[in-house]
Formats: structure tokens, C-alpha cells, sequence
């Protein structure tokens, strides 16, 4: 079996901008006052968060925060408000929002607090501004008294280095796509420790939320307690999540780490008082048993978390706080005897992976040669990154490599783990656009860049798909060229009614032209593609498998000098009796119904479908909006199902096999109120009446 990651959030967080204590400030009552009317409900706020401020837990930070920008409505100027409301926001969901404030407390009065250039520096950090973080924080150390310095230059110094490593991560980007998986599985509380069962397409993770198992919040951080959630793939997206039941889920911290390839064993965390241990849950029947700990991997008062087995289930590679490493987490690895029956004393990995800053969060790959986890040294751009090691012949690791930004952020990046394909990996941060704290991203690599090379002169014109080194000889005449900024679409094909990955055949045409421009294949074990195509055109997309009806629909992508993403994820039905699906690339002239050449193509296909499945009969159906009267769209639906049927026939369908149908306005999809509403409703469609 192999064991993925995982951890408390607890821990994680505890050591999250906590290595620099905050400093209060007291916010003066003569100095925020500024006029009687509201100010007494300002200052219950004003006392209030400062109540939760003192108590220095996140949950704590978080309750502070909401008092503190309520107070601010009263007096938005008050300097030692804002220098309170910015390390709140630091210490907490969203840091990236500390930099309004803390400019502004040091606008209003730069005396505000002796520390407020530190917390500067890290408000930009946190937001790529990795030039005036150096400032800052340069200039905080300048301020020091020798006593000071001598005891925080080191943690001043690793900031500063964290900034330049994110300069040079950002200049060296990796090719890939980040992307939140949504609402169904991220909310406002943390979401984090993603473990897959990839053959039923199932989903388990670990969050905070308030409906937690007990309902109640850890008095440690006053957060809510970890409780493991599931969710299942379909119709190209997750399902909302389901929170697990009893034995899986107590009143306490119970956070999933990895589920076995046959999905009949759970490997959960289960923490309260600081220390955690790791348990183990068979599935019998239909129900998950009482987990029981591991017991030669956990030890004593220490902390075991993250876990990763190897595939032959000899080696096991988990975090610990143990005594004897290099730092206060550490990565250990424990070998079975030669028999397999029992796992060996525990040696540390050793100090090039390991660092006197926290390693967490293991994944061995499926060769057992690379190992993934995050840490706060080596050269992370702030907070845990996500680095790799590689396990040589000899048995020794390579120097880590941070895996790359926008992976990594100056923020948290955990719980990463890859696909069996490794063409996706998924994993935990609080980076910018989620939906709170930690949500659960998807990467999709790109893989080695293949710049495509487009005429200066003439855009229109490709010259060639790959850039070549040539030699001054091969140049014949100067040519003009220019390699430009190509945007992406990309998504996911699946099954309309199982939910399941198709490998589907796309097609992408110039509208403008008519010329087919791009053809790709989506993974048959994922569903997923990616086609990159110039931008400023108008664009048909058509996509197409064995045994279903293909998919169609149009779009432009802008003309921009920026690197644009568009997400099209696609259904396709089963050719079953009933099924149906409208024809998006069939066009008219309005209150006509001759057909414009751009629906050819279209068409061509549809007819081949209907060639190759001689005992298949559709119905080809009009369709109109409200606009005019219901006798006039009657005829015009009609007439143009006909238009559609009488081209096809000419394809070589038998006329046994079609049959045209017109509706008039009396089925609409959508309000005729809107003008997006009306265009939805003017449409043909194909439906299946036997097979």
C-alpha cells in the first residue's frame, strides 16, 4: 500500500510567521476618537479585537480581524488600528491584504511600532514585491540595536534570501496550469491533504469547517477540529463534498492521508494536545472499521504526520519531531526486515534533504526514486514550497530542487502529489483567488516549451511549429519574425451520463476561414487536453469519439499581448436512444433559412456519423425564439430543420434515416426576456430515435 501525505493544519500553521513574535500595540483612546457618534460601538470592537489579538492563535487572529476592520469604518486613519488590522492579516487566511494597512499606519505615523518595516517587508513579500521587501527589511535591520541584531539578523537574512529565491523562480516559470477545483470541494475554511482513488474517481480530504464532527474549535488555535471529507468526479467536475461518518471522523482532529490501491484501507491522523499519531481503517463490507494506530511508526509523545510508502510497501518515508534530526521536523525512513513482516529502527534522511527549518508533507513516486515534500529552508520563496529529491544508485539523495513557481508561492504550498502519469499533480496552498484559507489545486505540466514562429508581415501566416538553431548559411534572405504570445484552451472530455474520461479526437477551426487549424487527442485515463492557439480569431471547436455524438460550440479569443487561459470542459452523450444534442456550428441568416457554408462542416459530420451507423435515425429539429408571431416561427423552424436534413442527404444518408421537425418557440431552453436567453433558444438540434 502506499501512504501519501498528511498533517494536522494545527502544526502546519503553529510554525506559519510565528518564528518573529508580533509586538501589540495599544490603540489610544484620545487618538482614536474623532467624534462622538459612533464612537462608543467603535471601541467595543476596538477592545474586543485586541482581546482576541493577545490571545496569539490564528483562529484568534482570524476573530480579532472582523473587530478590527468594524472599528476601522468609525476612524480609518488611525495608525496603530491599522498596524493591528495588518498582522492580523498576516497571520491568517489572506496576507497578501496586510499591505494596505500596514502603509497606512506607516503613512499615518511610521512611529507606530519600532517593528513595523519587518511586517512591511513580509506584506510584500506576500505580494511578489520582492524589491521593496529587501528594502524594508534592510532597513528594520539598520534600526537595530547591537543586542538586536545579533539576536534577529538570522531570521532577517532568511527572509531577505527567501526574496531573491522567488526573484529567480519567477524569472525561470514552470510551463503548467494551477487551477482551484472548485466549489464543490474548496470553501472559506481550510481545505488540504488530497488523497485519490483514482479507479472510482473519488476524492478524500481534510478540512476545518464548522459543521466538524462535535462542533467544537481546538482551544489551541481556536480553529475547528479536522474532520475528513469525499467527493466523487462526474458530468466534468466534483461533487460536493460529503463529510465521512463515525469511526472515521471524532470530536478531535481527524485528517485522511492516503488510501490504499485497492481503496479498502484508510490511513487517517488523528491529534489533540500538540502530539498526533497515525491509525489505520479496513473496509469491510460496506462500512469503515475503528481505526487502530500504527504503532511501529508512531513513538511516544512525539508527532508522526506525513507518511509515504513505497510501491513494494519495503520503505516508509514519514515526518517527525522526534529527537535526533536535523530541526524540529524532520524527514525519517524506516525499511521492513527481509521476511516483511515488521518495520526497522528509523534513520534519519539525513542533512542535504533535511534542514534546521521544518520539512512536512512526503510523496515517494511509483519508481521509488524521487521524493517530493515541502520545507521552509533550502531555497523556498517563503513559508513551506514544495522542493524534489532524487535517490541516486548508491543509495544517496540529490540536492533538492524547488519544483518552481507558480507552483510555489511566498505563502504555504503542501500536500502535493502527483498522477500516476505524472501529466497532474495536485496539491494544498493559500495562494491568491481561493475561497479562503488552504484550498486543493489541480497542476496540469505542459511539458518542454515549443515556441510556435508567425510572420511578422503577415500574422495569419505559421512558419513553422518549432524554433530550430540554424547557421548563418542556411539564411538565404533576411526574414522578418517574431515569435508571439499564444493563448490556451484547455479542459476535460467525459462521458455525459457516467461521468467517466473519454479519449475524444478535437478539432479546432478558423471560422474566418474555414481551415482546420489544430487536432489533438484528449488522455483516455484522464479526459484531459490542452491545444494552444493564436489569438484575436473566432474559433469552432468540434469533438469527437467512437460510439457518441460529438460536441460542438464556438468562441473568440481576444486579441491580447497577454498569455490567455480558457477552460472548456466537455460532455459527450452516448449514442443512445434519446439522446441529444444541438448543433452549435450550423448558422442562418436571420429570418432565413438558407444555410451559411461556415455550417458545412458541421453538417459533414453529422452525416458521417449517420453513414457509419446506418441503423441509427435522428430527428433534426428547429428551433426559435418568442420574437414574431408563433405561426410565422412555426414555419421557419420548419423550414430550417428541412434546410439541415436536405443537406445532409446529399452526404449520402439514407433518407430512412432522417426525419425534420420544426418547433417553433414552444421548447425553449432558456428566458426569452434576455437577449442571451433568445440566442440559446434559436438552435437545431439532433436527436437519436433508433439504434
Amino acid at each position: 500500500m502506499k501512504l501519501k501525505t498528511i498533517i494536522s493544519l494545527l502544526f502546519l500553521m503553529l510554525f506559519l510567521n510565528f518564528s518573529y513574535a508580533q509586538k501589540f500595540v495599544k490603540v489610544k483612546k484620545s487618538e482614536y476618537k474623532i467624534e462622538d457618534e459612533g464612537f462608543k460601538e467603535a471601541w467595543k470592537h476596538v477592545k474586543k479585537g485586541s482581546h482576541f489579538f493577545k490571545m496569539n492563535k490564528k483562529g484568534a487572529f482570524s476573530e480579532a480581524l472582523n473587530d478590527y476592520l468594524t472599528a476601522l469604518n468609525y476612524n480609518e486613519d488611525n495608525a496603530a488600528l491599522n498596524y493591528l488590522t495588518g498582522i492580523c492579516y498576516l497571520k491568517t487566511a489572506e496576507p497578501r491584504k496586510a499591505l494596505k494597512y500596514l502603509d497606512n499606519a506607516y503613512f499615518n505615523y511610521a512611529g507606530v511600532s519600532d517593528d513595523i518595516q519587518y511586517w512591511l517587508g513580509m506584506a510584500y513579500q506576500y505580494n511578489y514585491k520582492f524589491d521593496d521587501a529587501i528594502d524594508n527589511y534592510e532597513d528594520y535591520q539598520e534600526s537595530l540595536s547591537a543586542k538586536k541584531f545579533k539576536k534577529l539578523q538570522y531570521k532577517i537574512n532568511k527572509r531577505i534570501e527567501e526574496c531573491e529565491s522567488g526573484q529567480k523562480l519567477m524569472n525561470k516559470p514552470v510551463r503548467c496550469f494551477v487551477d482551484n477545483l472548485g466549489d464543490g470541494i474548496n470553501t472559506k475554511a481550510p481545505e488540504y491533504s488530497p488523497v485519490f482513488f483514482f479507479r472510482d474517481s473519488i476524492l478524500y480530504f481534510t478540512s476545518r469547517r464548522e459543521n466538524t464532527t462535535g462542533g467544537k474549535k481546538n482551544p489551541h488555535n481556536r480553529m475547528y477540529y479536522e474532520d475528513v471529507y469525499i467527493s466523487k468526479y462526474g458530468n466534468g467536475k466534483w461533487g460536493n463534498a460529503q463529510q465521512m461518518d463515525y469511526p472515521v471522523n471524532t470530536k478531535h482532529n481527524d485528517a485522511v492521508t492516503d488510501i490504499s490501491p485497492e481503496g479498502r484501507e484508510l490511513c487517517i491522523y488523528r491529534g489533540y494536545k500538540g502530539n498526533g499519531d497515525l491509525y489505520n481503517s479496513q473496509y469491510k463490507g460496506d462500512y469503515w472499521k475503528k481505526p487502530g494506530k500504527m504503532n511501529r511508526i508512531n513513538k511516544g509523545n512525539f508527532r508522526e504526520s506525513s507518511v509515504s510508502v513505497s510501491r513494494d510497501s519495503m520503505v516508509l518515508y514519514f515526518i517527525s519531531n522526534r529527537k535526533g534530526g536535523q530541526g524540529r521536523q524532520d524527514i525519517w525512513v524506516s525499511y521492513k526486515t527481509q521476511d516483511g513482516r515488521k518495520w526497522q529502527s528509523p534513520e534519519n534522511l539525513g542533512p542535504v534533504v533535511n534542514t534546521k527549518y521544518n520539512e512536512e508533507t512526503v510523496e515517494i513516486s511509483s519508481d521509488g526514486r524521487d521524493l517530493y515534500f515541502s520545507s521552509k529552508g533550502h531555497n523556498s520563496m517563503g513559508g513551506y514550497d514544495v522542493f524534489k529529491t532524487h535517490r541516486e544508485d548508491d543509495g544517496t539523495w540529490t540536492e533538492p530542487e524547488n519544483i518552481g513557481y507558480p507552483i510555489n508561492t511566498p505563502g504555504d504550498d503542501v500536500f502535493f502529489m502527483l498522477t500516476p502519469n505524472e501529466h497532474f499533480g495536485y496539491y494544498a496552498s493559500d495562494r491568491e483567488g481561493g475561497y479562503g484559507d488552504k484550498d486543493i489545486y489541480e497542476i496540469v505540466f505542459l511539458g518542454p516549451e515549443k515556441p510556435v514562429m508567425i510572420s511578422k508581415e503577415n500574422p495569419n501566416d505559421l512558419i513553422a511549429y518549432f524554433a530550430e538553431p540554424i547557421s548563418e548559411a542556411d539564411i538565404e534572405k533576411p526574414v522578418n519574425i517574431k515569435v508571439i504570445q499564444l493563448s490556451t484552451v484547455k479542459g476535460i472530455v467525459t462521458d455525459a451520463l457516467s461521468g467517466e474520461p473519454v479519449k475524444a479526437t478535437l478539432e479546432l477551426v478558423d471560422n474566418a476561414t474555414g481551415e482546420v487549424v489544430k487536432v489533438v487527442e484528449s488522455y483516455a485515463s484522464t479526459g484531459a487536453y490542452t491545444v494552444p492557439l493564436p489569438p484575436g480569431k473566432d474559433y469552432a471547436l468540434t469533438a469527437g469519439a467512437p460510439d457518441y455524438f460529438f460536441h460542438s460550440e464556438n468562441f473568440v479569443i481576444a486579441d491580447t499581448s497577454t498569455h490567455e487561459v480558457i477552460r472548456k470542459d466537455i460532455q459527450l452523450q452516448p449514442m443512445g436512444v434519446g439522446a441529444k444534442i444541438v448543433l452549435n456550428n450550423v448558422f442562418f441568416d436571420t429570418g432565413k433559412s438558407t444555410l451559411r457554408p461556415a455550417s458545412f462542416p458541421e453538417l459533414n459530420r453529422l452525416a458521417e456519423l449517420l453513414v457509419k451507423y446506418k441503423n441509427v435515425r435522428v430527428e433534426i429539429s428547429g428551433h426559435t425564439d418568442s420574437q414574431g408571431s408563433l405561426g410565422l416561427n412555426q414555419k421557419l423552424s420548419q423550414r430550417r430543420a428541412q434546410s439541415v436534413v436536405d443537406y445532409i442527404l446529399t452526404r449520402g444518408v439514407n433518407l430512412a434515416q432522417i426525419v425534420a421537425v420544426g418547433y417553433g418557440e414552444t421548447m425553449p431552453r432558456a428566458d426569452n426576456a434576455t437577449a442571451s436567453g433568445r440566442q440559446l433558444n434559436r438552435r437545431v438540434e439532433a436527436k437519436v430515435l433508433e439504434k
